[in-house]
């Protein structure tokens, strides 16, 4: 559950007198300083600090002589981990100016990253990726800041090996704003309007060179560069077009047209995605639970009502010989076309629904086809609604989850060891539903007996349960798809179970795409019964949207940061737009900090008003005393369970 860290330079901005940014010590000068006790391992110039102080694992930090001319020293990076690297305190920049910053790099081996992160925890404001350079280099992006600074990171791949020297930030020529989507025009791209603004006293070319690039900058363009007339003294508004199947996050970029220069740059924004969010019958499927029905309904992000009205949709349903056997068309209803399907009277088995929206001209602006199964009824249905409720049997469920509950089985089964005032405990201050890693980890507790003996306890006391599956059958060389099914057989009907976690953070890696999509097949082939989904970071669920019924995402801002969780929110919903939202909120401590009892209420708060369906927390923690432990202290367990139990009186749980 938590996330990667990354090898990271964070650098220290201090003010001049003339008002130019820079880093202090940039230039990586300085007496060098060992962190290792005296073994000569993590050696860094005067004022950085290691990430990572292990020195087990193999990183080395160096100080040697830079090669690049007319420089003095270096800081030499060998890292065989992702969180290897030196850091120092930041100062504050303006909020929401336009800064140039840039790092001399040498790339040996490996792949590295300028990063720059607004101050307060979220997502990267810019990026820079090298992976071929030789030689020294000078990577440059454009930063406009979200809040009073910069975290600036330097990121290596594992087993990566780079030089580091003279770091600087500087502001730019031109004040660079947040691009802004333009009303989607039915044509094949999106359009954003983005204003160029000149800063006071510092020349600008007459005309600049605009053109979105991936978060990832990788020397390749998102669509077209747009030229832009400069204005010396006010503000000049430039409309940027990326296709609309781009679905990488992105900034725009501003160039000097000749040298390719970079002159600024945006924040990283998510991209809209496809401006058709379709909302299907949940699992492609029609459940008894639902009465075979389901309100089929089409936004389309940033039309105009006008637009929205000169459209007609037809849905029609064909059996498997190709036989239609329904068909529906649209009416608009507030700002959607809603086409309710009613499955009522067909028979069990598989069909093909097949959706198409015309102008009022006859043009056809968009056509989708895909399966749908109309299932016989089950004893034990865990369905999402129309409105992305749960549903157990046709009763509205608020799951409040809390992860990492009881990896011993003595704790759950019946005997003198069961943990049975704790579970009493966690029931009455309204936690509903539970995890273990017990069924996730690769240990000895790890069985169809246990897994049935612990949903057998959570029944007795009133849990549901979000059930793992083994991390190497499911992310080992090679995935153990019997085992799977075997498991997936012998607890799929049980009554406590409430859904299937799936994988843990996939999105840390979009080469896990097909792994996950094969696992979330063969789940959903054999217990369509129960929702399944990984758990993302934050909004990157995107690419895993087959694989995914709910969007379970997890974000910890840490104590007294909880006015992120908006935005994060914000761009975690418009990853995944038909998806309803479940969150995992931190309760554990990060560092020597935990969050308070307001911060905690904060989170839930936050994640009800961006309509979250659950909420989860971690965690309950192995043997209570560590980091991840909501049980840590006594004074923040209570906290913790005022919390949840304010949380539970807020949604009608008991």
């Amino acid at each position: 559950m938590r996330g990667i860290l990354w090898v990271s330079l964070w650098a220290a901005v201090a003010t001049t007198v003339c008002g130019q940014a820079t880093i202090n010590n940039g230039a990586m000068e300085g007496p060098p300083q060992d962190h290792s006790n005296g073994k000569g391992l993590l050696v860094t110039p005067a004022g950085w600090t290691p990430v990572n102080p292990n020195t087990e694992r193999g990183d080395r930090l160096t100080v040697e002589a830079s090669d690049r001319p007319g420089a003095g020293q270096c800081l030499h990076v060998h890292t065989f981990g992702n969180d290897a690297g030196v850091y120092q305190t930041l100062a504050p920049l303006a909020k929401g100016s336009t800064y140039l910053v840039s790092a001399w790099v040498k790339r040996l081996s490996g792949t590295l990253t300028l990063e720059a992160y607004s101050l307060n925890w979220g997502p990267a404001v810019m990026r820079r990726l090298d992976d071929r350079s030789t030689g020294w280099t000078k990577l440059t992006v454009g930063l406009t800041t979200v809040d009073e600074g910069a975290h600036l990171y330097l990121v290596a791949s594992p087993e990566a090996d780079f030089l580091i020297d003279d770091v600087q930030i500087r502001p730019a020529a031109l004040q660079v704003g947040s691009p802004e989507l333009l009303p989607y025009d039915f044509t094949s791209r999106w359009r954003h309007r983005v204003t160029l603004t000149p800063v006071g006293g510092v020349a600008v070319p007459e005309a600049v060179s605009v053109v979105a690039i991936p978060e990832l900058g990788v020397g390749r363009d998102l669509g077209p560069a747009a030229l832009a007339k400069q204005s010396p003294t006010g503000p000049s508004a430039v409309v940027v077009e990326m296709p609309l199947e781009t679905e990488e996050n992105f900034s725009v970029e501003v160039r000097q047209p000749d040298t390719g220069e970079v002159l600024g740059g945006s924040s990283v924004i998510p991209a809209p995605g496809s401006p058709w969010v379709v909302r299907y019958p949940y699992k492609d499927a029609l459940f008894a639970s639902l009465d075979y029905g389901w309100p089929v309904r089409i936004k389309i992000l940033t039309a105009t009502p006008v637009a929205l009205a000169a459209l007609q949709a037809t849905l029609s349903l064909a059996d498997g010989a190709g036989r239609g056997v329904k068909e529906v068309t649209s009416r608009v209803e507030n700002d959607a076309l809603l086409l309710p399907l009613d499955g009522r009277g067909l028979a069990p088995g598989d069909y093909r629904l097949k959706l198409a929206v015309c102008q009022a001209d006859g043009r056809r602006v968009y056509a989708a086809e895909r399966p749908l199964r109309v299932l016989p009824p089950a004893a034990n249905e865990v369905v999402v609604g129309p409105a992305g409720e749960t549903l157990i049997n046709r009763q509205a469920f608020f799951p409040i989850g809390l992860y990492w509950v009881l990896a011993d089985p003595a704790g759950w089964k019946p005997g003198p060891a069961r943990q049975t005032a704790a579970l009493s405990e966690l029931r009455q201050a309204g936690f509903n539903t539970l995890h273990s890693y017990a069924f996730e980890h690769n240990d000895a507790n790890d069985t169809d007996e246990n897994a049935l003996a612990y949903l057998d306890m959570a029944q007795e006391f009133g849990f549901k349960v979000m059930m793992g599956l083994r991390r190497d059958w499911c992310q080992g060389a090679e995935q153990n798809l019997p085992a799977i099914e075997q498991r997936l057989r012998r607890l799929k009907d049980h009554p406590a179970l409430l859904c299937w976690a799936l994988w843990d953070e996939p999105d840390a890696d979009l080469a896990n795409v097909p792994r996950v999509q094969a696992l979330y097949d063969l789940v959903n082939r054999l217990d369509p019964y129960h929702p399944a989904m990984p758990v993302f970071m934050s909004a990157g669920g995107r690419p895993f949207r087959a694989a995914a019924d709910i969007n379970l995402f997890d974000c910890y801002p840490g104590a007294g940061n909880a006015g992120v969780l908006p935005g994060v929110l914000t761009r975690t919903r418009a990853a995944l737009p038909d998806k309803p939202i479940w969150y995992a909120a931190q309760a554990y401590q990060q560092g020597d900090k935990l969050p308070s009892e307001a911060d905690m209420c904060l989170y839930w708060q936050y994640a009800l008003a961006a309509d979250a369906k659950a909420i989860f927390w971690y965690s309950y923690g192995g043997d209570g005393t560590a980091w991840d432990s909501i049980r840590i202290t006594t004074e923040h367990y209570a906290a913790v369970k005022r919390a949840v139990r304010a949380l539970a009186d807020k949604v009608g749980v008991k």
